[in-house]
């Protein structure tokens, strides 16, 4: 029988190390924010939670993830809830969690447990809130989940909007050279096709040969469509303009989505979003 290798933590880029402080900065002022309203339970879930802690690309040591700095919160959250597929990094986050009543982990695919299971609890009437921060890998996550978290009316959400993946797998120069499978994640996150519409346009003088020539849109038309997305569809009141995550080349990772239903929310997010534009 093969041994098994031994289990190392994510390497996270500087990217990655803001958007924890960002996180961690409102889910202190979120915590604060419902201090004086006992009655309402507040639930912070992490998606694609991964270990609870990650190794630092830049400095070469241990940081804590989103999970251990959620739960280092003050004021406290009531219930968390940490969702992910790897069997490993859900072994270590129950051992950073070992003697906690108020922690449920899972393991296994964040949609299917979104949609199906955590987020129908989750309701404005029933006095619930929740802080969701949908973090993944790519094109992880179905659209019904977003949408879901926004007729809720309970729920202020982060979302890693992952545009670099979309380029490589989905939103070809050439769409019609793009296979079936980036198409069906490309829908699957989008909820639609509609995602088309603002990915191209027709070059209004075509080509060479007088046919409609298809031009890729950049990532700005993408983003500005989806935040749209979320407001008209999804049913979020306020989605800050989105912060793009850069590497080391000054290249955009993803964007970091914040949406609510607070006004309140978004003044708060916008202050803390224009400390790292």
């Amino acid at each position: 029988m093969a041994n098994t290798p031994p289990f190392k933590f994510d390497k996270v880029g500087i990217w990655s190390e803001l958007k924890l402080e960002i996180v961690e900065k409102y889910g202190s002022a979120y915590t604060r924010a419902f201090a004086n309203q006992p009655r309402l339970k507040k639930f912070y879930v992490d998606a694609f939670s991964g270990a609870g802690v990650h190794i630092s690309k830049r400095s070469g040591g241990q940081i804590h993830g989103s999970p251990a700095r959620a739960l280092n919160t003050s004021p406290p959250f009531d219930e968390f809830v940490f969702i992910d597929m790897d069997a490993q990094k859900t072994a270590h986050l129950k051992a950073l969690c070992a003697g906690r009543s108020n922690v449920q982990i899972e393991t296994g695919d964040a949609s299917e447990y979104l949609i199906h299971t955590l987020l129908p609890t989750i309701k404005y009437e029933n006095y619930k809130r929740a802080l969701c921060l949908f973090d993944p890998y790519g094109l992880h996550l179905e659209w019904r989940a977003m949408e879901m978290a926004g007729q809720s009316r309970a729920i202020d959400m982060f979302l890693n909007f992952p545009v670099m993946d979309m380029n490589r797998n989905a939103i070809w120069r050439n769409p019609r050279a793009v296979p079936q499978d980036g198409i069906d994640r490309m829908n699957s996150f989008w909820g639609d096709e509609s995602w088309r519409e603002a990915a191209y346009s027709e070059h209004p003088q075509g080509n060479l040969f007088g046919a409609p020539d298809i031009v890729k849109q950049g990532n700005d038309a993408i983003v500005s469509a989806f935040r749209e997305r979320l407001r008209k569809v999804a049913g979020f009141q306020f989605v800050a303009e989105p912060l793009p995550m850069k590497n080391s080349t000054n290249a955009v990772v993803y964007y970091l989505f914040f949406a609510s239903q607070k006004l309140v929310a978004q003044k708060i997010i916008d202050g803390i979003f224009e400390k790292y534009r």
